[in-house]
C-alpha cells in the first residue's frame, strides 16, 4: 500500500484511519514498525537451536537492547493489547511475540558482591 510516498506492507493504515496523518508521521510509524519487527527477529533468533547470529545491528532499538536480550540482565517486556475487534490481528501478533519473548532465557549473575562498605559509599 502506498500513502504519501511511503510504502507500508504490515500496517493497516486505512482500518485505523491513519490516512489523515502527514507523510512524516507515517514515516515515523513505519520506522517504529520496522524496529519492532527486527526485535521480533532477534527474539526468534535467540530461541533458534544452533543459530549463532542474532541480528542486533539491524535497528537502533535492538542495538540498545542487545545486552538486555542476550546479556547479563533480567529483562521484562510489557505488552499492551486492545479489546477492539478491529485490532484482533495486532493483538494476536502481540501475544505471539510475548509468548516467544517469555521463552528467551538469560542468566543474570551478580557482578559485584554488596557489602556494608559499598552501601555506605553510595
Amino acid at each position: 500500500m502506498q500513502l504519501g510516498g511511503i510504502t507500508s506492507h504490515s500496517e493497516k493504515w486505512k482500518s485505523h484511519h491513519m490516512t489523515k496523518f502527514s507523510a512524516q508521521r507515517i514515516k515515523e510509524l513505519t520506522s517504529i514498525n520496522q524496529s519492532l519487527s527486527t526485535l521480533s527477529n532477534c527474539v526468534s533468533a535467540l530461541l533458534a537451536k544452533g543459530k549463532k547470529h542474532v541480528p542486533y545491528r539491524n535497528s537502533k532499538l535492538t542495538r540498545m537492547l542487545q545486552d538486555s536480550l542476550g546479556g547479563n540482565t533480567r529483562t521484562m517486556f510489557v505488552v499492551t493489547v486492545s479489546p477492539a475487534s478491529v485490532s484482533t490481528d495486532e493483538t494476536l501478533s502481540t501475544l505471539q511475540f510475548a509468548t516467544r519473548a517469555m521463552r528467551v532465557q538469560t542468566f543474570a549473575t551478580t557482578n559485584e558482591a554488596i557489602d556494608g562498605n559499598l552501601l555506605q559509599r553510595y
